[in-house]
């Protein structure tokens, strides 16, 4: 599992921490510590990050962990400080060697833990990911991802029936953070989240990305299955979605890529793309991302001179450029 070595408990397994970020979680968090509670997979602790809630999910999680028999842990934030810093907060409250990133409108199958243990016990692997179902069970929503030149994220699999087409283990450029595996000292060792990408999306394929370029492979684990209701927090496709989502996209590419990339690849891309969308409902937020994007630009900049300082590793550009 990377450089970090992995200390076993008395059980010869690794400790792994399932990291929990709530918020206002209180209809989905019951069903997926029921399925936690169901791994055959043991040590296991929860840590749950309640980021800022304003509904009742500490009482129900703290309930639902008493009633399932899980040893938990609640860390209550005083307010929302994003995905990627809840994140953080919890894993660094964590005891585990390996850290199980869990949203709470997930439901794992029991033998999911097992896989992704196995696959981190190679230690060319930094990153380990989930076959992610619709909650029909059935239809695929996620078997790993991979980037587009503009940014763009893009998951194998989605919308398809699952019929085995997806069964091979195979390296990818990310995988969701809606269930993602990692080892604590990798997750140390690129830094941990970035907290910029605030409030949602792009952290986990920023992390992947960096996990790359310090030499260890992101790998999509098919026998690792999950459920996922997405989206509750923020919705999807609504134009809130589109102007969080776009204005990290735009994020994730100024810190990450080279100038020559961009001026290239990645505006030439875009440029057709624009082309293709409904300019009338995401043109908007699209517009408030780049303004929003261009103000911060010092930020972000400054994020990526620490990342270029940190890693000192070539930069990682095989993204897809056919729309």
């Amino acid at each position: 599992m990377s450089e970090a070595a992995v200390s076993e408990t008395e059980s010869g397994l690794p400790l792994v921490s399932v990291v929990i970020v709530l918020y206002n979680s209180s209809e989905h968090i019951g069903p997926c510590l029921e399925s936690v509670a169901s791994l055959d997979y043991c040590p296991v602790e929860v840590v749950l990050v309640d980021n800022g809630s304003r509904d009742d999910s500490v009482m129900v999680a703290r309930r639902k962990a008493a009633e399932s028999g899980l040893a938990c842990l609640v860390s209550e934030l005083p307010r929302n400080v994003g995905y990627a810093g809840a994140v953080n907060n919890g894993a660094s409250l964590a005891s585990g060697d390996v850290l199980l990133l869990l949203n709470p409108d997930t439901e794992v199958y029991p033998d999911m833990v097992s896989a992704l243990v196995e696959a981190l016990s190679d230690r060319t692997v930094g990153v380990a990911g989930c076959k992610v179902y619709n909650p029909d069970g059935v239809t695929l929503q996620h078997t790993g991802g991979y980037v587009r030149d503009n940014g763009l994220t893009m998951h194998y699999g989605v919308g398809e029936r699952d019929e085995g087409q997806f069964d091979e283990a195979r390296d990818v450029f990310y995988v969701t953070g809606a269930a993602l595996a990692v080892g604590r000292g990798t997750f140390a060792e690129a830094g941990a989240f970035d907290a910029g990408y605030y409030p949602a999306y792009f952290e986990e394929t920023d992390l992947c990305l960096r996990v790359r370029r310090m030499g260890y492979r992101v790998v999509y684990v098919p026998g690792a299955r999950v459920l996922h209701h997405e989206s509750v927090t923020t919705g999807r496709f609504t134009k809130r979605y589109y102007y969080l989502y776009h204005r990290n996209r735009v994020r994730f590419l100024l810190k990450n890529f080279s100038w020559r990339f961009l001026r290239d690849r990645a505006l030439a891309m875009e440029r057709r793309w624009l082309g293709m969308i409904d300019i009338s409902f995401e043109g908007k937020p699209l517009r408030k991302a780049y303004v929003l994007n261009a103000l911060m630009l010092p930020r972000t900049l400054l994020a990526r001179w620490a990342v270029e300082r940190a890693l000192r590793a070539p930069r990682i550009e095989d993204t897809v450029s056919e729309l």
